[in-house]
């Protein structure tokens, strides 16, 4: 059977916002809420990285690696110089695209919720949060416990993390642009 990650998590979610609005009421109510999209969010991406966890694990699942950086590169060509921009093209290229902006949002709340002030350390926030995902796709894809078989990838590693870095940067554009228009106004 395979267990939906993202519904069961967001139900215990539920019950845990239930339980700190009738603690804490109004306190801090907009940071909260933005720490539970931002808890909303990491369930959505586990699942679906992962396509949700099946138990009793499922036997002879052998797991693979992707090592060489920018291969999607070479694979999109080679794609588009046997069939042209069949569908096999776009599949690949929706899904180096959908990596792109995996971990996006991550970059939206390293700026604004958790204030992290420096480039270098999103980009190695961002990549562990990748590094940790591809692991985790390969860990339960060992023992069984993903149905599909994922591979550990770089360039999803590479991808994610451009996606997440360069999302953090606009943010930070964003934030500088307003604070110096409003120390403009007064």
């Amino acid at each position: 059977m395979n267990y939906n990650v993202f519904v069961i998590g967001t139900a215990i979610l539920l019950i845990y916002i239930v339980v700190d609005i009738i603690r804490n009421k109004t306190r801090n109510l907009l940071r909260r809420v933005i720490f539970y999209s931002f808890i909303f969010y990491l369930l959505h991406v586990v699942q679906m990285t992962t396509g949700g966890i099946t138990f009793p694990p499922q036997k002879n699942m052998n797991p693979t690696f992707q090592m060489i950086p920018f291969y999607f590169v070479g694979d999109l060509f080679n794609l588009y110089r046997s069939n042209g921009l069949d569908w096999f093209f776009w599949n690949s290229f929706k899904l180096t695209f959908l990596n792109f902006l995996l971990l996006m949002p991550l970059g939206v709340y390293l700026s604004l919720l958790f204030n992290v002030r420096s480039t270098f350390k999103v980009s190695v926030i961002v990549f562990l949060v990748s590094f940790t995902l591809e692991t985790l796709q390969f860990t339960l894809t060992y023992f069984g416990m993903i149905m599909m078989g994922r591979e550990f990838n770089v360039d999803d590693l590479l991808i994610n993390t451009l996606g997440g870095v360069l999302v953090y940067m606009i943010c930070e554009c964003v934030k500088h642009m307003i604070i110096d228009r409003h120390i403009n106004e007064h």
